[in-house]
């Protein structure tokens, strides 16, 4: 496999961001939207932004393998905070440690800054894989479930930094 790299997409990247989108309609079935569309791919693009977060590609070489969006910190106003709000590859790519290589590649980056004491996220209480990941990847609940304004239920996730 190639190395993986995260880049910023724009809006230029919509259509291959839509194919990755389209390809974990597994995901997305979890929640109040299942099917992708451009207008999600946006919505989320631009939620990324609201937040003061990045909202990137994961490719191998040349090919985009899925998308990831964070906050590096300042989360909620609160300059310690970082938060990561979405990780999404495409199946294919599942189950062979892409995303815990992906998950320490945006924390190393965030962590480059020394203000920031803790990672939080958020997983949806209908996606247990999900939790078994993140919980592997050193994240633990702190509270929940949450009902979102979006009709998911979530638990918040943490992971503290020791420096």
């Amino acid at each position: 496999m190639d190395t993986l790299k995260i880049k910023t997409v724009t809006s230029e990247d919509i259509d291959d961001v839509l194919k990755v989108y389209r390809q974990c309609e597994d995901f997305l079935a979890l929640g109040p939207r299942p099917e992708a569309s451009a207008e999600m791919v946006l919505s989320d693009m631009e939620e990324a932004r609201r937040e003061g977060g990045i909202f990137r590609g994961i490719y191998t070489g040349d090919k985009m393998i899925g998308v990831v969006s964070y906050v590096r910190k300042g989360f909620k106003g609160k300059l310690s905070n970082a938060f990561l709000s979405l990780l999404m590859i495409i199946p294919s790519f599942r189950g062979k440690e892409t995303g815990t290589k992906i998950v320490k590649m945006v924390e190393k980056e965030i962590l480059a800054d020394a203000h920031v004491m803790a990672i939080l996220s958020a997983v949806q209480v209908n996606n247990p894989n999900a939790r078994r990941f993140w919980e592997k990847n050193g994240y633990r609940i702190v509270s929940g479930p949450e009902a979102k304004p979006d009709k998911t239920t979530v638990f918040q996730l943490r992971k503290d930094v020791n420096r």
